[in-house]
């Protein structure tokens, strides 16, 4: 049990912590015991209660990730907003009263509508001009495309900033992703990141037709220094509005380059469910030794991008989890 805005709510915090992989797990019937997610360690020392979702991570450096609730949890998983994560477990466990006979059928039309909220003022990223090594000496992205991107580094919390526009270019986010670990925030006060798709931005402004879509910005950034169009989704979710944005844009063909973990597979389930019989629709194969586009080599990335399967609509809705699910069934 859980409270949420005042409201007590019954979560089945164990099958959403087990939408994810884990490294080293051990579960009992009250808790989780782990590897840290949040950091890379060799030895469990982080835990998570069953019944209220509190955590511990005893081997963190970062007074802020020592300890925490569910939803800072999820939000981190999902890698969404706080306030997402927070409305989505509200969506799914709480209790919802309503007048049977006021009830209406709706039918959900294709959103048209620009985003109500007010941008961020461009001039809040000033103070990150700014370049850390990280990003191309660890993940090989270069100078250039950083700039085109706009990325720069928040030198008093040591993080990476990314920002994210909508689909006219206006800041309605940063995402802050640290240099020293895992940890990554959003901006007080940004937009949600499911009305937005990182990048979508430059393939309307570019008219791109083929667009690449994976989930972290720095698979999106990674495609694009290879020559191809990549948006990211900010996470394993395809919301309501990101599949709007994407078929009113000018793209016709989108090939799915999620994650190569059960919920990368998923995501490409839904995104497969979501824009089946709008667009035309391919996989890119990652190989089993990568989890996902950058950390393959670019050559081994440039033949992946071209030799892409085609997706077949009709099939059983677990054909993409299929194998994977197979192969890691426990």
């Amino acid at each position: 049990m859980i409270t949420l805005h005042g409201q007590e709510i019954e979560v089945d915090i164990a099958s959403e912590l087990r939408r994810y992989d884990w490294n080293r797990p051990r579960w009992t019937d009250t808790k989780l015991l782990a590897c840290s997610p949040f950091r890379p360690e060799r030895h469990p020392s982080f835990a998570i209660r069953l019944d209220t979702g509190v955590w511990i991570d005893s081997g963190g450096d970062d007074p802020e990730w020592k300890k925490g609730n569910l939803p800072r949890l999820l939000s981190w998983l999902r890698n969404e907003t706080y306030e997402e994560t927070v409305d989505y477990l509200l969506t799914q466990y709480g209790v919802h009263t309503t007048d049977v006979d006021s009830l209406q059928l709706k039918m959900r039309p294709l959103s048209m509508e620009t985003e109500s909220w007010t941008p961020l003022h461009p001039d809040i990223l000033v103070p990150y001009r700014y370049r850390h090594p990280y990003l191309e000496k660890q993940r090989g992205l270069s100078e250039q495309i950083q700039r085109f991107f706009n990325i720069g580094y928040d030198r008093k919390r040591k993080a990476i900033t990314f920002p994210w526009q909508d689909r006219s270019g206006h800041l309605v986010n940063i995402k802050y992703r640290s240099v020293r670990d895992k940890i990554f925030w959003y901006q007080t006060g940004g937009q949600p990141i499911r009305n937005h798709i990182y990048g979508l931005n430059h393939v309307i402004r570019l008219q791109k037709e083929l667009m690449f879509i994976v989930e972290s910005e720095i698979d999106a950034i990674t495609l694009w220094e290879a020559g191809y169009g990549a948006v990211a989704l900010g996470g394993a979710h395809l919301s309501a509005r990101q599949r709007d944005l994407i078929i009113q844009s000018p793209v016709k063909e989108v090939v799915i380059a999620t994650d190569n973990d059960l919920p990368g597979r998923r995501l490409a389930d839904s995104i497969i469910r979501q824009l089946g019989g709008y667009l035309s629709l391919r996989v890119m194969e990652i190989p089993e030794y990568a989890k996902d586009v950058n950390e393959l080599p670019r050559d081994v990335l440039l033949h992946a991008c071209q030799s892409l399967r085609d997706v077949e609509l009709g099939r059983p809705r677990d054909s993409v989890l299929a194998p994977f699910i197979a192969v890691h069934r426990p």
